[in-house]
């Protein structure tokens, strides 16, 4: 696997030379386990006393249960073949956020962790994370490697939680022998071109583009909404927003693209399903689908591409997956130092990571020759500028509930008035956003 040393900082360098000089090089086989994890037990020393560290042994879990899980191992293992005085123990664990909380009883965590960044905010307010500002500045790690979305959604009330891995965003996928059959070479990247597209590939029994109304269709609201103009919260995430005209607008769309180009009513992967049978020529769904939507997982010559623009500005539902600091009752800085060069040295070799179906958050890696040497991740790529990401609320998706059952009844007829159903939900949400306030309070706890 090739690394990216080059972007490697001088306070990397020293970090790991401290590491080295605190005991003998370790000769064991890289570990990649998934075998329960034992609580840490190393006391509290000071940052100075780097001569008690010796090999530094890190637990590190991940929800990585699915064919990415091999990916993240072969990263893991590239690391401890590296790092001879760090061996990081891999976990991919299901059920990872019942795991998490589970853990966090027992102070039991591990001493590094991925989550989902819709749930940083949540479990900083939980206190099972910890504020990594100071251990991001000696990573020489900053926000103008990233763009500015997925980096913010890392902050929580004014202090670092996380440090972003990956962007997977909504992706367009085209058959493109339909395509080619009407008469059109490229996908489209505007509303202009969608529509032409679509409407001239709808014919007898093939669709243009199929839109669920289930998952993802709230996300593809989401998308429509910012592309409108418009946003699900207000700028501190106390209230939705939904129901605005941007709202309205970016509903009406997909009704109206269901009614003229769409099969009505599809159930959750109904509209995958169907496009997998080459008959309908547009699909919009993650990133993570691409392999059972194009290439060899499709019979004819299924492709990805960026989502376009049908709005008057560009937007892109995302999420992302980031590296956390979980509390401990005793802070141990050695750990602390080896989690640092471990986060680092993931962030800056992602372009393995990218192999299993993501985007790189780092736009040095992004940038690299070995990243756009893999499609269709390359070709995609372009669209993570204008990723958004929730509000750095606690309990925030709780509030996407009711968002998410309006536009569904919408998309499938139940809820026949847009804008009462776009109402009614942001009434719930805003009953949602005002407990979780009373619940949470106006900052995490600091260890």
């Amino acid at each position: 696997m090739k690394t990216f040393a080059r972007y490697a900082f001088p306070m990397l360098l020293i970090l790991s030379m401290l590491l080295s000089a605190c005991g003998t090089a370790n000769t064991q086989a890289p570990v990649v386990e998934t075998a329960a994890v034992a609580q840490p037990t190393a006391e509290a020393q000071k940052p100075q006393d780097t001569q008690a560290c010796g090999v530094v042994e890190l637990q590190y879990w991940n929800p990585f249960t699915g064919p990415d899980g091999p990916f993240m191992g072969e990263m893991v293992e590239a690391f401890n073949a590296s790092h001879p005085d760090i061996k990081v123990t891999m976990t991919s664990q299901g059920e990872y956020y019942t795991q998490l909380a589970t853990a966090a009883a027992a102070d039991t965590l591990p001493d590094v962790a991925i989550l989902h960044a819709d749930q940083v905010a949540t479990h900083a307010f939980r206190n099972m994370l910890r504020p990594m500002d100071d251990l991001v500045a000696e990573m020489g790690i900053s926000g103008s490697d990233y763009p500015a979305g997925v980096w913010n959604a890392g902050e929580v009330a004014g202090r670092r939680y996380s440090i972003p891995l990956d962007i997977h965003p909504m992706t367009a996928f085209y058959n493109a022998d339909l395509l080619k059959a009407a008469g059109f070479d490229a996908p489209p990247k505007t509303a202009e071109e969608f529509e032409a597209i679509a409407a001239a590939i709808t014919s007898g029994d093939n669709k243009g583009f199929d839109i669920t109304g289930g998952f993802p269709v709230q996300q593809i609201f989401q998308q429509m909404l910012h592309q409108f103009g418009g946003s699900e919260f207000n700028a501190d995430g106390t209230e939705a927003t939904w129901n605005s005209e941007a709202g309205i607008k970016a509903l009406q769309w997909m009704k109206d693209v269901q009614s003229k180009y769409s099969e009505p009513n599809l159930e959750v992967d109904a509209e995958l399903n169907a496009f997998k049978t080459g008959t309908v020529g547009m699909v919009w769904n993650g990133i993570w689908q691409t392999t059972n939507v194009t290439g060899s997982g499709v019979e004819f010559d299924g492709r990805a591409a960026a989502v376009p623009q049908i709005g008057p500005q560009m937007a892109v539902w995302a999420g992302s997956h980031q590296f956390t600091l979980p509390v401990h009752k005793k802070v141990d800085p050695c750990k602390d130092r080896a989690a640092a060069i471990f986060i680092k040295y993931m962030v800056e070799n992602s372009v393995t990571w990218a192999k299993a179906g993501q985007i790189p958050a780092s736009n040095s890696v992004r940038a690299s020759a070995e990243f756009k040497a893999i499609e269709p991740q390359a070709t995609i790529a372009s669209s993570v500028e204008y990723a958004f990401f929730p509000p750095s609320v606690p309990g925030i998706t709780d509030a996407y509930g009711p968002l998410g059952e309006a536009v569904g009844a919408v998309m499938n007829g139940t809820a026949p008035d847009i804008k009462a159903a776009l109402d009614d939900a942001a009434r719930r949400a805003n009953e949602i956003l005002a407990q979780n306030r009373a619940t949470y309070g106006s900052a995490p706890k600091q260890p």
